[in-house]
């Protein structure tokens, strides 16, 4: 066989072996599950401790955001987070319907004026302000310990 040839075939074979890598790694390729899950989150660890940040500075920057957050019980149902921002209010609405030993079960919507993320020895806290007729005026909204960070 013909030394360039072998040399031009040993190049593919290099480039269709590492590009997969460049391409994972670079971000280039990120699968459709991720992309469509990004304003979704259930596992509360790094990534959407990252998401939630990102809803807090859009929110400070005057700008619009959107996301679910399904937070986990131990024994029971989730709670859902409906979570809605056009940049000068953000809209939080808690459902524990689906808690079986949430009592009162309910959707409690909150609208607030002001969103932050305060962090601890031991969790991050987000929690809202200046909401509706100053009743609440710190109020604790997601909790998420810092041993569940991935």
């Amino acid at each position: 066989m013909n030394k360039k040839l072998v040399i031009v075939l040993m190049g593919v074979a290099f480039l269709a072996g590492f590009m997969p890598f460049v391409a994972v790694k670079t971000k280039w390729f990120q699968p459709a599950a991720a992309q469509a899950n990004a304003d979704i989150l259930v596992n509360l660890d790094q990534r959407d401790l990252k998401r939630l940040d990102e809803l807090v500075g859009r929110f400070n920057r005057a700008q619009g955001d959107n996301l679910m957050v399904i937070s986990l019980t131990i024994d029971s149902g989730p709670w859902i987070h409906d979570v809605y921002t056009d940049g000068t209010v953000i809209v939080w609405t808690v459902d524990n319907t689906r808690d079986a030993h949430s009592s009162p079960k309910q959707k409690q919507t909150y609208t607030c004026a002001s969103v932050e993320k305060i962090e601890t020895s031991e969790r991050y806290v987000l929690q809202l302000s200046k909401c509706g007729d100053g009743q609440n005026d710190k109020l604790p909204i997601l909790d998420i310990e810092k041993n569940k960070e991935h």
